[in-house]
């Protein structure tokens, strides 16, 4: 599907509901490629990706080397599914809330999470639904697992209390100028 095409359906899908998806325009690859380098691919366990968008990100997961069988794709908007279903028929691809993903994942099967590679607009979700996919990633990751997500201030989208709350240590990794608009990488651990 031609770029044009993907990035139509995301500004339709922002347009209907711009505080859940976050920005205007979907991921570049170069952010794509950034968050896909944090996984390490040689550690075992399930890559879970939240807010899959077009793609951009899944495709960049793959093309790291991650096997298309340890990768598990949510995406809540339908149409935004339909494509991520329609663009990757061999992938794990669920229409779910990330709200709900410790019961989404337990339907899976996925019982270690090497890392959660999330594209979710946290800073733009209400307090209380953030707050639950916050718990949800934090509690899934485990003592070995990493949390990967994109942001686009230089302050931590994971607030200090959050991340006292939950043990983790969060560290800005990289800023990627060739996105619009530029965004921070930030990779979160047990510490």
């Amino acid at each position: 599907m031609m770029a044009s095409r993907k990035s139509h359906h995301f500004i339709a899908a922002w347009m209907r509901s711009p505080l859940k998806i976050g920005a205007f325009l979907p991921s570049s690859r170069s952010l794509a490629r950034a968050m896909a380098a944090e996984v390490d691919i040689e550690k075992p366990g399930a890559i879970i990706e939240l807010g899959a968008g077009t793609g951009a990100v899944t495709h960049a997961l793959l093309q790291a080397g991650i096997a298309p069988e340890r990768l598990v794709v949510i995406e809540r908007d339908e149409r935004l599914h339909a494509l991520m279903s329609a663009q990757f028929p061999h992938l794990n691809v669920l229409c779910a809330d990330a709200a709900h993903m410790d019961t989404v994942l337990d339907a899976t099967g996925a019982t270690q999470i090497n890392a959660i590679v999330s594209s979710l607009p946290l800073l733009s979700m209400p307090r209380p639904v953030r707050q639950a996919i916050e718990h949800h990633m934090a509690t899934l990751i485990g003592d070995d697992g990493i949390l990967i997500q994109f942001t686009y201030g230089p302050k931590s989208p994971i607030s200090r209390s959050q991340m006292h709350k939950y043990q983790l240590q969060g560290k800005r990794m990289k800023l990627v100028m060739a996105n619009v608009p530029p965004a921070h990488v930030w990779v979160y651990r047990r510490g």
